[in-house]
């Protein structure tokens, strides 16, 4: 894979991070002064910078345990994030299932105070592994703790601007000499329903839920169309003839379809959910 193309472009654009901040400004309320969390698919390290961030202002003392699959991601993440005097943040290599094995005892017996899992759950392949990762969140909460959860991939992604989001794709295949195999189904987006009943499940209530509609610039389109599976995402359905385009060679394809639009910005939505574990 190309090294330039990854995650890391994106979660450093501005509305990104502040869709993330106002999240994190929320949890806190049911935070204690000192406090243990876990960030699953912590990618580049954004949740626990804007913990760490947020932690600073208020006087808070904390423990961040950042986990992913992704060794490259984690290589950025620990370069980025740096523990402060109050908070002390660690990164571990693994997936969300492993969860209670991975933080071991770095965590009180009782559990942690918040878990989280952030732009990530609509990556995770199958309903199987989604509710998985949800388990294993719910089950490393102590009583009275919480998860937050975003995504900008569900089914409400592209609120009104659905058209405007199918004429930059159909403009990127145009710029491939590629067409859409319609016999392939697109990736399925959940509602933000199934998400919510997903942490109904392992016993969790919902005590926070909102849809923030986020206009994306030019700058923040360009630097989603170099993070990987958004581009192979959106080219899932292509028809499979003649070469198959390089990643880059899609990455590309975006831009310049995007800057054919002559838009400035672009709207997208994400869901937003904080979840609390019953104390009984």
């Amino acid at each position: 894979m190309d090294p330039e193309l990854h995650f890391g472009h994106f979660s450093a654009i501005r509305e990104y991070r502040q869709v993330n901040r106002e999240l994190i400004e929320a949890v806190f309320t049911f935070l204690p002064p000192t406090f243990y969390h876990v960030d699953i698919a912590t990618g580049t390290g954004l949740v626990p910078q804007l913990m760490i961030e947020e932690a600073e202002k208020r006087g808070y003392s904390g423990t961040i345990i950042g986990i992913d699959p992704n060794r490259d991601s984690l290589n950025i993440a620990r370069a980025r994030t740096r523990s402060s005097d109050n908070v002390s943040v660690t990164f571990i290599e693994g997936y969300g299932q492993e969860t209670e094995s991975l933080v071991g005892e770095r965590i009180p017996a009782a559990g942690a105070d918040m878990v989280s899992i952030h732009d990530a759950i609509h990556e995770v392949k199958g309903e199987a592994s989604k509710r998985e990762i949800f388990a294993a969140m719910a089950h490393i909460l102590k009583p009275g703790g919480v998860l937050t959860y975003n995504s900008a991939f569900t089914s409400i992604a592209t609120g009104d601007a659905a058209l405007e989001w199918g004429k930059w794709k159909a403009r990127a295949l145009k710029e491939l000499g590629k067409r859409r195999d319609r016999a392939i189904e697109a990736i399925r987006r959940h509602t933000p329903e199934e998400y919510m009943g997903m942490m109904g499940d392992e016993g969790l209530v919902v005590v926070h839920e909102a849809a923030k509609a986020v206009a994306l610039t030019k700058k923040a389109i360009w630097a989603i169309s170099q993070y990987p599976e958004f581009i192979q995402g959106v080219f899932r359905d292509m028809l499979n003839e003649g070469a198959r385009p390089t990643l880059k060679g899609m990455s590309e394809a975006l831009v310049v379809a995007y800057e054919s639009l002559q838009k400035d910005t672009l709207p997208m939505v994400w869901h937003e959910v904080i979840a609390q574990k019953p104390v009984t």
